[in-house]
């Protein structure tokens, strides 16, 4: 397989005293310094470490933080990687990045005609821009195989649990991911070695493969409120415990809401292209559960952005494109490709569902950034739905949520924004 690497660029080996201090500091007489004066870290360190690990005590790996480089690696690995919630990234936009060159990779074993196919894709994404259709909706046409590039920061422990779910768990069924973790794994072998163990590993029940892929039609994305708490009387409570008053109002713009994090609301989003699904996944204080890239495969459904959709030439070769790839795919089958391996050839523009939990404060967050002009035209859509049934049944706390014009009274966009702040009473959802 051509596939990228995945480079560990910043481990600081002093961090290993800190660790060490850490695993001593519970048991150890003397201050925080003092303890810290007694590692050396060498063997000697490690050796503690590995005692305290081996107890079940594996929150001292959190103060060793690692940066990872994903140079050249599928949007599949990408994908795998963002799910992972107590880390932070910083990805290329599609949004904005010409991926005309940005290349492919085609997975081991691949049928002949394999590459031949991504190619046309990527010729396809070329003239949809000739056409003048913006990058951001372009980008739909683009297969799963196409490269990535992102960096990832982690601290250790995060990195342990990332690494076996490449090699060990759900990530193993794909070459491409067992290669990347193989290779973090010697790398990190250097500073910890023997920490990632397979016989420590859990075991995840694998996600079943599809057994059959449609022709779908092209879909909008929708949102669906599921469950709200009591918010009148949970915000009272919280608000009487914290000794703050009786109004909410001042939440809206107070650096620390805390009050807000006990209201927990579930939503279903449905028929959202796999692009606007990584926006959703780069919010990390929530609970979500993904639908998997291949059964978005299978099932066929394609978001059609308006900017296709006016233009009679574009708008032919992108429903083609979606159409032909299901026809594509059950050929690739027939003649060898793995299962799992389909995965590579779903399109960004291909609707998974998603189901997540996220609590008020981090919904005020969100609506932030995904109500504002600036945001992508699809996440505002669903946004400002989500927010439709949040006014409609707590308007008293939710009337005041929506972009940050309208939330603090200022645009953080600078030079890039629209010029239209809202007010209270103009949002339009």
């Amino acid at each position: 397989m051509n596939a990228g690497k995945a480079t560990i660029l910043q481990f600081k080996r002093e961090a290993l005293k800190v660790v060490a201090s850490a695993g001593r500091i519970s048991t150890t007489g003397g201050s925080a310094l003092e303890v810290l004066d007694k590692s050396d870290g060498g063997e000697k360190d490690l050796r503690l470490v590995g005692k305290v690990l081996s107890s079940g005590h594996r929150s001292v790996l959190e103060h060793q933080t690692l940066s990872i480089a994903f140079d050249n690696v599928s949007v599949l690995v990408e994908q795998f990687a963002i799910e992972f919630r107590l880390a932070s990234f910083t990805v290329k936009s599609r949004r904005y990045v010409d991926f005309s060159g940005a290349g492919f990779v085609v997975p081991e074993g691949a049928p002949e005609g394999f590459a031949r196919r991504m190619e046309a894709l990527f010729d396809l994404y070329g003239r949809l821009l000739d056409l003048g259709v913006p990058r951001e909706d372009a980008r739909f046409v683009l297969p799963y195989c196409f490269r990535s590039n992102f960096y990832m920061t982690l601290n250790a422990r995060e990195f342990v649990h990332f690494v076996s779910a490449m090699l060990y768990g759900r990530g193993a069924r794909y070459p491409e991911l067992r290669a990347l973790g193989a290779s973090l794994k010697e790398q990190f072998d250097c500073f910890y070695p023997g920490v990632i163990d397979p016989s420590a590993v859990s075991t995840t029940a694998a996600e079943p493969l599809p057994t059959a892929f449609s022709e779908g039609s092209a879909s909008v994305g929708d949102a669906r409120l599921l469950s709200k708490p009591d918010c009148r009387l949970l915000l009272a409570e919280a608000l009487k415990f914290s000794g703050r008053g009786n109004k909410s109002e001042f939440l809206l713009t107070d650096e620390r809401p805390r009050e807000l994090e006990l209201l927990n609301f579930v939503f279903n989003v449905r028929n959202v292209s796999l692009s606007c699904v990584t926006h959703f996944a780069r919010h990390r204080m929530q609970s979500p559960l993904f639908m998997p890239t291949l059964d978005a495969l299978a099932r066929g459904n394609y978001v059609l952005p308006e900017t296709i959709a006016a233009l009679p030439e574009a708008r032919a070769a992108y429903e083609d494109a979606f159409r032909t790839q299901t026809g594509f795919v059950r050929e690739m089958i027939q003649r060898g490709l793995r299962m799992e391996d389909a995965a590579y050839c779903t399109l960004s523009g291909h609707t998974a569902d998603l189901l997540f939990g996220m609590n008020a404060r981090e919904l005020l967050h969100f609506f932030k950034l995904r109500t504002c002009e600036r945001a992508q035209w699809e996440i505002r859509a669903v946004a400002r739905q989500m927010l439709a049934q949040l006014r409609a049944c707590e308007g008293g706390l939710f009337d005041g949520y929506g972009p940050s014009c309208l939330v603090t009274g200022r645009c953080p966009e600078g030079r890039l924004s629209c010029g239209r702040p809202r007010k209270r009473g103009e949002m339009e959802i």
